[in-house]
């Protein structure tokens, strides 16, 4: 196993988005599960060789060995070559992705009503909405986003009366994982050492706001 650095894990996402792959794409290209992909991103798992060979090849990335005295000239050539990301994160992108996932939240709540993770989810994305500087968590936020879309694509395709037990497996554990990474994210923000122009206050009614899940 390898413990993935943040810059690692920053890389492999900005090089995933640069090209405009979803997780699941990804995951289709290198055969690592989408879930285990999204956990990575997240920094909430190890990474096998194997699997940090496969997805950084996928992206056009490779792996090296390189003598310390050689670093500050290799990374001063990777910054000179790396493809721009798009448009740099704003508050007003993060916030659409947060806005997309309570929109996306609120009707699978009304699908599936006994799923206890969507409650969940949407009440730690509510207390995130509370809070300024969002820009610095887009990436972070899109990862809950993406997979919360393609699970109310499936929920759109079963017909009524629609149980939650009708929702594949996959789905199920994607909706838990993205309830767990709003709970981080949440308590990050709140337990976090805060400035006192990031305290939480009620800025925005995210749950008032004209968006739906499909983006």
């Amino acid at each position: 196993m390898v413990i993935a650095g943040e810059e690692i894990i920053k890389a492999l996402r900005s090089a995933r988005e640069t090209k405009g792959l979803s997780q699941r794409e990804l995951s289709a290209r290198t055969g690592v599960p989408q879930s285990h992909i999204s956990k990575i991103e997240r920094g909430n798992a190890d990474i096998r060789l194997s699997s940090l060979v496969e997805l950084a090849r996928a992206l056009e990335l490779e792996l090296k060995l390189v003598p310390r005295k050689a670093l500050p000239a290799v990374e001063s050539v990777v910054r000179a070559v790396a493809p721009r990301p798009p448009a740099g994160a704003t508050d007003i992108d993060a916030l659409k992705e947060l806005r997309r996932s309570l929109a996306t939240v609120r009707l699978l709540r009304d699908a599936f009503p006994a799923l206890s993770d969507l409650r969940t989810l949407q009440e730690n994305l509510q207390v995130v909405g509370s809070f300024k500087d969002l820009g610095r968590y887009c990436d972070e936020l899109r990862s809950i986003a993406g997979p919360l879309r393609d699970i109310r694509k499936q929920a759109d395709r079963l017909k009524p009366p629609r149980e939650a037990a009708a929702l594949p497996e996959e789905a199920l554990r994607q909706i838990r994982e993205a309830a767990s990474a709003a709970q981080h994210l949440r308590n990050r923000l709140v337990h976090g050492p805060q400035s006192a122009d990031a305290a939480p206050r009620p800025a925005y009614r995210l749950d008032d706001d004209e968006e739906d899940g499909d983006g």
